[in-house]
């Protein structure tokens, strides 16, 4: 059940299922004698908090509801949050790193022997330098924006998708819906020409909608890849509590209760891990406020999987602590984390992403995340369980061959791991990426010369392309994930992933803006033949939107 305001009535109006129902306001408040108490009884609810749940459809769009999934329509950038965004962007260019940084290969990769002397000689930064980008880097802190009230409510979902991404961000939606999300979902695009032709209005029949960051900001000539908008689309969404997820990170199991992990609600913010330990510049600790030292040692860090994040952004936008004295009040602590990974994105390809990496693995937004919390010394929580990889079948069904993707854990259980998301870093599961003869690449893949220059590239989904790994198994209808026991089962859980993308892909290549008949063609017959499935599914749980 959601609140919405009439045009044609005074009275506030609840929607239930499409259909609008007056509210009739209890006698107490008819009363004109009693104005006075109800104006102080709404002073109450204003100044506990729970005046945001008043603010929920005003703040997340014109929404529908059907069937208890809320689909939010269209939706008008809050005047306030333009606002904002401008000042950032305006604080951001006052403030830019002094020198650029090329991205470089780092000798010896993941296998290198990180020592304290080998990172510090790695970047060709002079102490005069560090101290410099100390000082602008303890401006922007200082200038950053407290959290704007009244303009996000609600949990939900926010997905970058756009171009080719929008063919894994439709996979990664179907299986949120199959596994039985309710939540709301954005999906944000950089701008209308990243748009696959009718997807957005087939999105409102899935419990989401179309976002574009263009509508936020003016200039995105600073925003040259993808990644870099992570920040700027989580502060953007209408959401005051966010699960970020990327195109390719599909969810294996319902994510709704994430929200309720312990570990989340004490800390307002859930990274997860990547396989390899920071080769951040030592100087980094000292630029970003964290060391008085300008060369520390090597930090004992883990990177992070930023494929998946979960924000509470009242939390971290401006997290304010105050401590009682006896007669005063001390200013403690001031976290802004989401507005400064945003400013260690804006400037992310020409220094930040090689600062924090070095030219080694990761080299991009990822560890832009929990550098700013650590900057801020806020809290956060890192979930403890290891990553684990998830190989492709070799023909043996012992799991012999190369990682695919990566299987990340559910953070609510602190005891053993189960699984929750599929980040496929490698292997991309969409229907053109596994199944087409011959498919045109999508200009947002192309080069900016390719582009300018007309040129159209070709590319063979895994079943026609000989030098695929996959291919094989494919062309035998049989399962692709390695697993432990050979039954199909995930290994890390009682979960058939595999059966249930295949089932989610078919509907994708055969209903709505992404059908293509000769691929639905095939795609129904390898889910036939390898799962045995000839049922097809409805694209949503039991109860959704028709």
């Amino acid at each position: 059940m959601s609140l919405k305001h009439s045009k044609m009535s005074a009275l506030p109006m609840f929607v239930v299922h499409d259909e609008y129902v007056p509210m009739r306001l209890p006698a107490i408040f008819r009363a004109k004698k009693n104005v006075l108490l109800c104006l102080a009884l709404l002073a109450i609810v204003y100044l506990s908090g729970l005046s945001r749940l008043l603010y929920v459809p005003s703040l997340l769009g014109i929404h529908r509801t059907c069937n208890f999934i809320t689909v939010p329509t269209t939706r008008e950038p809050s005047p306030q949050l333009l606002e904002q965004w401008v000042q950032l962007q305006e604080l951001f260019e006052a403030h830019p790193p002094n020198l650029a940084m090329e991205r470089i290969d780092f000798q010896g990769g993941q296998t290198a022997k990180l020592t304290t002397e080998l990172l510090a000689d790695y970047l060709d930064m002079t102490p005069l330098e560090a101290d410099y980008m100390r000082e602008e880097h303890a401006r922007v802190v200082q200038g950053l924006p407290g959290y704007p009230q009244r303009v996000f409510a609600g949990r939900g979902i926010a997905i970058i998708a756009g171009g080719r991404y929008s063919e894994f961000a439709a996979t990664t939606l179907g299986m949120i819906r199959l596994t039985g999300s309710r939540l709301p979902v954005e999906m944000w695009m950089r701008d209308r020409g990243e748009e696959k032709a009718g997807w957005c209005d087939d999105l409102l029949t899935q419990g989401a909608a179309c976002r574009f960051v263009s509508d936020y900001m003016e200039d995105m000539s600073a925003f040259s890849h993808h990644y870099q908008l992570k920040a700027p689309v989580i502060m953007f969404s209408a959401f005051a509590q966010v699960l970020y997820l990327d195109s390719d990170s599909i969810p294996v199991v319902n994510p709704d209760p994430v929200f309720d992990a312990p570990v989340y609600v004490n800390t307002g913010a859930v990274l997860w891990p990547d396989y390899w330990g920071a080769s951040e510049s030592p100087f980094t600790p000292f630029i970003t406020g964290r060391s008085s030292t300008k060369a520390t040692a090597v930090p004992a860090i883990q990177t992070v999987d930023a494929g998946q994040m979960l924000w509470n952004k009242e939390k971290h936008w401006k997290v304010l602590f105050l401590r009682h004295g006896f007669c005063h009040v001390v200013l403690a602590h001031i976290a802004q984390a989401l507005c400064l990974s945003a400013y260690y994105n804006y400037f992310g390809p020409d220094y930040f992403y090689t600062l924090l990496t070095q030219g080694g693995p990761g080299w991009g937004d990822k560890d832009t995340f929990p550098t700013a919390f650590r900057a801020l010394n806020a809290n956060w929580t890192l979930v403890p369980h290891r990553l684990e990889t998830q190989r492709y079948d070799d023909g043996t069904g012992k799991g012999m061959g190369t990682g695919m993707a990566m299987m990340q854990a559910d953070p609510a259980h602190s005891e053993g791991f189960k699984p929750l998301f599929l980040h496929s870093n490698f292997v991309k599961f969409s229907v053109r990426r596994l199944m087409c003869a011959e498919c045109m690449e999508d200009a947002s893949a192309l080069s900016a010369q390719d582009r300018s220059e007309g040129k159209r590239v070709v590319f063979k989904g895994h079943i026609m392309d000989r030098s695929s790994a996959i291919r094989n198994q494919m062309l035998r209808g049989k399962r692709v994930f390695a697993t432990k026991t050979g039954d199909g089962m995930n290994d890390m859980g009682k979960l058939d992933t595999e059966k249930d993308i295949w089932r989610v892909m078919e509907r994708v290549a055969c209903v709505g803006a992404f059908s293509e008949e000769k691929i639905c063609a095939r795609t129904r017959r390898h889910l036939e033949t390898t799962f045995g499935v000839e049922s097809r599914w409805d694209g949503r749980p039991e109860g959704m939107c028709q």
